[in-house]
C-alpha cells in the first residue's frame, strides 16, 4: 500500500469519527451497552458513583489435600501452612486487576518459600455478568496431618514435597440483576439497599497441576505410607457448568451480609503419573463446589469488610482419589474516587 493510500484511509477515518452522526452513533452504542450491563432498580441498589476503585486486601490462605486409595481404604491428609497474603485490586469502571504477595515468603531463599509469592487476578464486575481470570501456586511448606493407622503424637509433621499450580477462568450470569447486586457483595462497587437473592448460571475452566515428591517424606514415614497413596503428578483440566444461588441480606444502613453457593458439573480430562505406572489418562464427569460469604460496610465512597471463599476440586479414578480444597479469608479496605458525571 502506497503512502498516498495510507493518508487517504487516515483522512477518511478522521472524517468519520469527527462526524456528528458518527459520534451520536457511538454515544448511543455506549449508552445502550452501559444500560444493558449496569442498569438496576435504584430502590434496591445504589450503583457505582465513581470511575476508580482502589482496595487493599490482607488475606489468610489455606489448602487441604485429601488422598484416598480405593484398593486398601487408606487415607492421607496434607495441609499447607496457612499463609498471610497482602495485596489489592484497582478497578477502572467494571474492569479490575489484582496483585498480592505472600508475607510468609519474605526473606526466605528459593526452595524454602511456600510457592505463593505472587498471585494475579483480572476481573469484570457488572450487574448482569461477573468474570475473573486468576493464577496462583501453593503447597511446598505443608504438614501431614493424618495417615491411616499411624499416630503422629510428638512427631514432626513437616512436608516440603507438595507443589500445586492453578489457573482458572470463571464467568456467570446473574438473572435477577436489576434487584440483586453481585458487585455489592463481592465487588465493592455498588450498595444493596433492600434484601434480595438471585439464581446464577456460569461456566468454569480450571487447570491444576499437583506434584508430590515422596523423597521429601520424613524418615519415620518412608515405610509407613501405603504406596497406593503416593503419586508423582496429577494434572487435570476441568470444563464445567454451574447453577447456583446467592442472597444479599441488608442488616442495616450500608451493612450487608451475603452468601453464595455454586455447585458445578462438567467434563474433566485427568492425567496421573504414579510410582508404579507411567501415565493414566481419564476422561470423566467432574463435580465441584464454590462457596462465598461476605460481610460489608459501604457508604459508596469508603468500604470495608470480610470475604470468605472456598473452592473444592475432586479427582477420582478406579483406585485413587484426590480432593483439593483451598480457602481464603480476606479483610478488605478501600475507597472510590473520580466521581462520575
Amino acid at each position: 500500500m502506497t503512502l498516498r493510500q495510507h493518508i487517504t484511509i487516515c483522512f477518511l477515518c478522521f472524517a468519520f469519527f469527527t462526524n456528528a452522526e458518527a459520534r451520536s452513533f457511538f454515544s448511543r452504542f455506549a449508552e445502550g451497552w452501559a444500560k444493558f450491563f449496569m442498569s438496576c432498580d435504584t430502590t434496591y441498589i445504589t450503583p457505582q458513583k465513581y470511575n476508580i476503585t482502589i482496595q487493599s486486601e490482607l488475606s489468610y490462605w489455606h489448602d487441604y489435600y485429601n488422598i484416598r486409595s480405593s484398593e486398601t481404604g487408606k487415607r492421607m491428609v496434607i495441609e499447607s501452612e496457612p499463609s498471610m497474603v497482602l495485596g489489592g485490586y484497582v478497578f477502572y469502571s467494571i474492569l479490575g486487576f489484582g496483585l498480592s504477595w505472600n508475607l510468609n515468603d519474605i526473606g526466605k531463599p528459593n526452595g524454602q518459600t511456600n510457592g505463593t509469592s505472587i498471585r494475579k487476578g483480572f476481573s469484570l464486575h457488572t450487574a448482569r455478568l461477573f468474570a475473573e481470570v486468576f493464577t496462583y501456586s501453593s503447597g511446598k511448606t505443608a504438614r501431614i496431618t493424618h495417615l491411616s493407622d499411624f499416630d503422629f503424637k510428638d512427631r514432626d509433621r513437616s512436608f516440603s514435597g507438595l507443589d500445586s499450580k492453578v489457573f482458572g477462568v470463571h464467568a456467570f450470569y446473574i438473572f435477577n440483576n436489576r434487584k440483586f447486586s453481585w458487585p455489592a457483595a463481592f465487588g465493592e462497587n455498588a450498595v444493596q439497599r433492600k434484601s434480595c437473592g438471585s439464581w446464577t448460571l456460569g461456566f468454569q475452566y480450571n487447570k491444576q497441576d499437583i506434584t508430590l515428591n515422596d523423597k521429601e517424606l520424613p524418615d519415620y514415614l518412608v515405610n509407613k505410607v501405603d504406596q497406593s497413596l503416593l503419586f508423582r503428578k496429577v494434572n487435570y483440566s476441568d470444563y464445567s457448568i454451574s447453577v447456583g444461588y446467592a442472597f444479599n441480606w441488608v442488616i442495616g444502613r450500608n451493612l450487608l451480609l451475603a452468601i453464595a453457593a455454586q455447585p458445578s458439573i462438567g467434563y474433566r480430562r485427568s492425567n496421573i503419573e504414579g510410582s508404579d505406572f507411567s501415565h493414566n489418562i481419564l476422561n470423566n464427569v467432574s463435580t465441584d463446589l464454590t462457596t462465598r460469604a461476605s460481610f460489608f460496610w459501604n457508604n459508596t465512597h469508603l468500604f470495608s469488610g470480610l470475604i470468605l471463599e472456598l473452592h473444592t476440586y475432586s479427582y477420582r479414578q478406579n483406585t485413587f482419589g484426590l480432593t483439593n480444597t483451598y480457602g481464603t479469608l480476606k479483610f478488605v479496605l478501600g475507597f472510590n474516587c473520580w466521581r462520575k458525571h
